[in-house]
Formats: structure tokens, C-alpha cells, sequence
């Protein structure tokens, strides 16, 4: 089951700066230390930078980013893989 809800922490300070728990791409959350610092950088989970940006860095960072269908049959793909990796799992 998946949840659609987002948190969002806006840091009181002099930059205003706005950070979020959910990658910019697949929407999935940000969950592991590596999550964390490919959104840093990359503004993206570490699935979606190991997909996505890793191989396209110097595009990436000029605004590259994926068509939205590609998006779209990635997060269905990894909703199957991680319902499929529930079903067998003892917990």
C-alpha cells in the first residue's frame, strides 16, 4: 500500500531555503543516508540518480531530465518490484 503524503521542512533562517523529503522525479521517500545525498546534489533519490542522472552528470546538471512516460513506467515498475518483494517477505 502506498501513501500519498508529503512533508515538507522550510528552515527558518536568512537563505529561506525550502528542502523535501521526496525525490523531485519518482516521488518515492527520501529513505537511506545515499537518498539523502543524491538529493543534495542531484535533487533526486539514489534509484532515480543511479537510473537517471549518473550516467548523464554534465546533463543533469544543465536541466536534463527524463520524459515524463519514462518517469511514469519506471515508478510502475518499481511499485510492481516492491509489491512482488512484500508478498514474499516474512514481515
Amino acid at each position: 500500500m502506498f501513501m500519498n503524503v508529503k512533508i515538507d521542512i522550510i528552515h527558518d533562517d536568512d537563505n529561506n531555503k525550502y528542502e523535501s523529503f521526496y525525490c523531485n522525479i519518482c516521488e518515492y521517500p527520501l529513505i537511506s543516508e545515499n537518498d539523502f545525498t543524491a538529493y543534495t546534489e542531484f535533487k533526486c533519490c539514489n534509484e532515480c540518480y543511479l537510473t537517471f542522472a549518473e550516467a548523464r552528470k554534465a546533463a543533469w546538471k544543465k536541466g536534463w531530465r527524463p520524459k515524463q512516460n519514462v518517469i511514469d513506467n519506471y515508478v510502475k515498475n518499481r511499485k510492481k518490484l516492491y509489491c512482488k518483494l512484500g508478498e514474499e517477505s516474512e514481515f
